[in-house]
């Protein structure tokens, strides 16, 4: 019987948090990569917080573009890295990386902060509840169940990047955001598909957790975004009303 058929047994009506988080279908060596790469990925986020702030405090188009380039650096010295450099070094890296994302995302939430502050803390207990539900449900799957997923979601990120750049020069709002909204389910479903990735490249011999979380950060960050412009819509539209 599964754990999440024993969860769910109309008998055990009591809640038990230690069966929701009690992975014995996942080897001991998996649980603690899991629990690395989920911490890594909490410290990006903060990374990313403290680097949107500075710049929503100082509003500078040279720390904008820093961002940009940074990202590509640290994203280029993670990557690369693995086996010349100290684990805590790497970590430096990809904390900076999440730091110069923030840089870069600033703008966007300087925008949402000026139509209504509290879309920030809305979006953002939004996308941690739909981040930690679908990671879970891929760790509660049937293992490989999920990495089918990838070649779906890469067609479809590739048409709406088609799609993205094309509306670029014809510029219609209705089909803008029918782009956010196609991106925050494809988002949604690369959690699961990157979680269960994940725990498959371990049961191979990968160890390099930091990387690892780099794929789950940006599922984050990119269901956060998506999520900031839609409720912002949403917003402006309604004050209009």
């Amino acid at each position: 019987m599964s754990q999440f058929e024993r969860f769910t047994q109309r008998e055990n009506l009591k809640f038990d948090p230690k069966v929701i988080f009690n992975f014995s279908n996942l080897d001991k060596s998996t649980r603690s990569h899991l629990k690395n790469v989920y911490a890594c990925v909490a410290v990006e986020i903060v990374a990313a917080a403290l680097g949107a702030a500075v710049n929503c405090y100082f509003k500078s188009s040279v720390l904008h573009f820093a961002g940009l380039l940074g990202m590509m650096a640290f994203m280029f010295m993670t990557a690369t890295s693995h086996q010349t450099t100290a684990p805590l070094k790497r970590l430096g890296y990809v904390t900076a990386l999440a730091a110069c994302l923030g840089l870069e995302s600033s703008y966007l939430i300087d925008y949402v902060i000026k139509v209504d502050p509290s879309i920030i803390v809305t979006a953002f207990v939004t996308t941690s509840v739909v981040f930690v539900s679908f990671s879970l449900s891929a760790l509660y799957a049937e293992r490989r169940s999920m990495l089918f997923l990838g070649s779906l979601l890469t067609t479809a990120l590739t048409g709406l990047l088609i799609l993205s750049f094309a509306n670029f020069f014809f510029r219609v709002p209705s089909l803008a955001l029918f782009s956010v909204y196609a991106s925050l389910v494809i988002s949604c479903l690369f959690v699961m598909y990157d979680t269960q990735l994940i725990v498959e490249k371990k049961l191979q011999g990968q160890n390099d957790f930091i990387w690892h979380s780099v794929d789950l950060f940006l599922d984050f960050i990119i269901i956060f975004k998506n999520l900031l412009v839609i409720l912002t819509d949403k917003e402006k539209k309604r004050r209009k009303n």
